[in-house]
């Protein structure tokens, strides 16, 4: 009966826990997604939070998480396909004019940029087209030393930017947490 009894406690407080954990998407992300035909893969685990970003004038991002524990932000930012508008339906200047607006312009600074091939981007994220790069973020942007943002598109419905910023490069979350978004079939 004992043993019971602390099984159930047990499990309350599991349930508890992952309940406490879960993060707050508002309506508007969404919608985003829905309308973007994208499922968000939601980290339950690592006491992921959403929180608002301060603003800044190169990028802000439609929805936010964090988690001290993983010591690692993410950002997303998302463009729904629009046939009529160049900046929607042309993710090279999209990823292009992000990356210009959110990586610092010192000199010193290097840009990495890692193209993934086409089958990784179909497995993970069942996108046409994808790029990563590493950079150092302009302070009014974040306050981390690094950022990965991952650009990917699938024509007809979105092109996507997902901001990982750290400070500790051999941070182990950044492949934990690489699938943050992946597109669903065609576009609703």
């Amino acid at each position: 009966m004992k043993k019971s009894i602390f099984l159930f406690f047990a499990f309350c407080l599991f349930a508890f826990q992952a309940i406490s954990q879960k993060i707050d998407c508002p309506p508007a992300f969404r919608g985003l997604l829905k309308k973007a035909n994208l499922d968000f893969f939601e980290p339950l685990d690592a006491g992921y939070k959403n929180f608002e970003p301060a603003e800044n004038e190169y990028l802000n991002a439609q929805f936010a998480i964090r988690s001290a524990k993983e010591k690692l932000e993410i950002r997303y930012f998302i463009i729904p396909w629009e046939e009529d508008n160049p900046l929607a339906s042309n993710p090279h200047i999209s990823t292009f004019t992000a990356l210009a607006n959110v990586a610092t312009n010192a000199d010193e600074e290097v840009v990495s940029v890692i193209q993934p091939t086409a089958a990784m981007l179909q497995k993970d994220f069942n996108a046409d087209w994808g790029m990563t790069y590493f950079f150092r973020p302009k302070e009014a942007f974040s306050d981390k030393k690094s950022c990965r943002m991952v650009a990917l598109c699938k024509e007809g419905q979105a092109t996507v930017f997902i901001f990982y910023l750290f400070n500790d490069a051999g941070n182990r979350a950044l492949d934990t947490r690489y699938r943050a978004l992946r597109f669903l079939g065609e576009a609703n």
